[in-house]
């Protein structure tokens, strides 16, 4: 990594609160999460007024009232399982990735599948930028991109083989502040189609800043554009504790 990467990258870690995140263990969050591709997938709704903990040392999480009222989930990259309100196991899915093999935006998913999308895309988005610095991440400075007549600084981020995200590659974007503004990719479990999150409203919570309104679109390759018309995903954060 360049100079010029280096301090931008310390830049944008100092500005959502690098020192505070550092000595946390876990991230809870409430949050009420929509949009279109529920519905497209088969579902109504299964992710209203839930509660989202991750470990912010490995990519491990917990989702609470997922699908119904006090019905739970566990994820880490090779299995994903949901559990009823008394505990019991419902479903369980060994090595998720592979189960996605030639899927579109338009194929249903089990729950399992559901839980597994939307676990480790949580966990990303709750980590990021912080989750640059895992072993073996590459980041490269990108040219600047002007955004609505704001200029944002970019950074390509790979990040390794057995990290479970939406794709290899990502863009990020932060405005002159150091905050992530925008996040581009490519989710293999949708069949590599190409997605943005905008992100507003960065809050701070236990000395972190985070975004708390996220919304999905679908991306146009051909000229780096979304329209906003058409809402993926829409996360709404309620409230953040990082414990």
């Amino acid at each position: 990594m360049n100079t010029s990467t280096q301090n931008l990258l310390n830049k944008i870690i100092k500005a959502h609160g690098g020192e505070s995140a550092s000595q946390f263990q876990n991230v809870k969050i409430h949050t009420n999460i929509g949009g279109a591709i529920w519905e497209m997938k088969g579902y109504e709704n299964p992710l209203g007024d839930v509660i989202f903990t991750g470990s912010l040392t490995e990519q491990k999480s917990v989702w609470e009232n997922i699908f119904q009222k006090e019905y739970t989930s566990s994820f880490e990259p090779g299995k994903v399982q949901l559990f009823d309100e008394n505990g019991n196991l419902i479903e369980e899915l060994i090595d998720p990735r592979e189960s996605f093999k030639g899927h579109t935006v338009e194929t249903p998913w089990t729950k399992s599948q559901l839980i597994y999308f939307s676990s480790y895309a949580t966990w990303n988005y709750a980590t990021a930028p912080f989750n640059f610095l895992v072993p073996c991440v590459e980041i490269n400075q990108l040219d600047s991109w002007n955004e609505n007549g704001e200029t944002l600084d970019r950074l390509e981020v790979i990040y390794p083989e057995g990290f479970a995200t939406h794709s290899k590659r990502q863009i990020f974007y932060f405005n002159e502040e150091g905050l992530l503004k925008r996040h581009d990719y490519w989710p293999e479990v949708l069949g590599g189609s190409s997605a943005t999150q905008i992100l507003e409203n960065h809050q701070e919570f236990n000395g972190v800043k985070t975004a708390t309104k996220r919304n999905i679109y679908v991306l146009n390759d051909a000229d780096n554009s979304y329209n906003k018309d058409f809402v993926l995903v829409s996360i709404d954060i309620l409230d953040v504790n990082f414990q």
